[in-house]
């Protein structure tokens, strides 16, 4: 299996660009975006490219370039020997939902005009997938996939590489179980929602609902930060 396949496992679209790059610095890149991902780096660990080369047995060049590209997405930031993990605020959450919401909202309704049979084929085996799984991580892994094939049905690249940057930034900041960010039955229930505004390609109902269903998603995060 690729750290490709390892990626999409997790509910993860790979960002634009990718391809192209040298194969080296991709393979460095994609297991380093993999790791941090996965947690493995935690927020505000410091990652040095010396240490990392000798860690994943690659040369020190790649993996510099892997390490700006990462901070090139948001996941990293510059620290006074390196770089570290992202690590942020309440606050810098609450700002990435707000883009979240913008665009993705947008997404839904240039889905249920543009969306295809086979587009609408996948978010209804993944909508059918998250209600009949008992497996947390099998559901948070569907509602992303879920998420990401609506972006797909949109049919716009632009917003979709927005998306894909704005979601991974989130990951980084998500912990503990998947029950922590809402109730499943209610997540599928909006989801459900979206799905009818889509199928009767009603591009304004899509908006609303999608809308609706990210701002209550923002507000159980806020939740959490005030009781944490």
């Amino acid at each position: 299996m690729t750290r490709e396949d390892d990626l999409a496992d997790l509910g993860v679209l790979l960002p634009s660009g990718t391809s192209g790059r040298s194969d080296q610095t991709s393979k460095q890149y994609l297991r380093l975006r993999a790791d941090i991902l996965e947690g493995k780096f935690p927020q505000g660990a410091a990652l040095h490219e010396t240490q990392l080369s000798e860690t994943y047995g690659a040369s020190r060049t790649p993996i510099r370039e892997a390490l700006n590209w990462l901070a090139h997405d948001g996941l990293l930031e510059r620290a006074a020997r390196g770089f570290r993990v992202r690590s942020g605020t309440p606050e810098d959450v609450i700002e990435i939902y707000a883009a979240r919401v913008a665009l993705e909202s947008e997404a839904a309704g240039a889905a249920a005009l543009r969306h295809t049979d086979l587009d609408m084929a996948r978010l209804e085996r993944l909508h059918d997938t998250c209600c009949h799984t008992n497996d947390d991580t099998a559901a948070r892994v569907d509602n992303f996939r879920f998420h990401e094939a609506l972006w797909q049905a949109a049919h716009n690249a632009t917003i979709t590489t927005l998306l894909v940057r704005l979601t991974t930034q989130l990951r980084i900041y998500d912990s503990g179980p998947p029950s922590n960010y809402g109730e499943p039955e209610l997540l599928n229930s909006e989801h459900e929602h979206i799905l009818d505004a889509l199928r009767a390609r009603d591009a304004k109902a899509a908006r609303e609902h999608m809308r609706a269903h990210l701002e209550h998603s923002r507000e159980q995060r806020i939740r959490l930060f005030a009781s944490g």
